[in-house]
């Protein structure tokens, strides 16, 4: 009779959280390769290097997990390889999505720029500030919802465009319905789900 492999649950517990942080870097290496993200997710993805080489300090007895480890490794070699890859023709400036956007700026006809009073240029430059202020906390919300909702086993395909749209206009409800001067986002997991609630802030809506 064959005997039955004692699994270590502790090693399933992080073979679960080293999938999902593979899943979640592959998600944002695709968003700085399209250009949504400027900086490169260098930091997670040392620290998803560094928990692939704890595994080799003590030998994974169970079989299963020892495939299962065997599987996550190769798919982050090929995965490395492939970052490798874009890397290397985005420095050389043939990466095709550079390219793209490239050939559509050249091809663009280039409008003539109105003379700006230096009041015009101050207000413009505060409002761009204000809009850079606004995209990244919409982007703080929205990576703290798709890490808690990779961490709940919900799924994690959801553009950042589409969560960003859908907060804006809570926004616009919140500030219309409770007359406040803002809105406050928070990730809570409620029942096994992640959620965003938003709370006023400000004005009449704060309590």
């Amino acid at each position: 009779m064959a005997r039955i492999e004692k699994a270590d649950r502790g090693l399933n517990g992080k073979l679960d959280e080293v999938e999902q942080k593979m899943f979640v870097l592959k998600i944002d290496y695709e968003k700085y390769f399209s250009g949504l993200e400027r900086i490169e997710p260098l930091r997670d993805r040392d620290e998803l290097r560094r928990q692939m080489r704890d595994f080799l300090d003590e030998p994974i007895r169970n079989s299963v997990q020892r495939f299962r480890y065997q599987a996550l490794k190769a798919r982050f070699q090929s995965l490395e390889l492939y970052w490798q890859r874009n890397l290397v023709l985005i420095e050389r400036g043939t990466h095709p999505k550079m390219r793209f956007r490239a050939d559509a700026k050249a091809r663009t006809p280039t409008p003539e720029i109105p003379t700006l009073s230096a009041e015009q240029v101050q207000v413009l430059e505060q409002r761009q500030q204000a809009q850079e202020r606004e995209e990244r906390a919409y982007k703080l919300v929205y990576d703290r919802y798709i890490e808690a909702r990779a961490k709940c086993g919900q799924g994690t395909d959801l553009s950042f465009d589409a969560v960003r749209d859908a907060l804006r206009k809570q926004v616009r409800q919140i500030k219309s319905t409770y007359q406040c001067e803002g809105v406050k986002f928070r990730v809570v997991v409620e029942d096994g789900k992640a959620k965003v609630k938003a709370l006023p802030q400000g004005g009449a809506g704060q309590a």
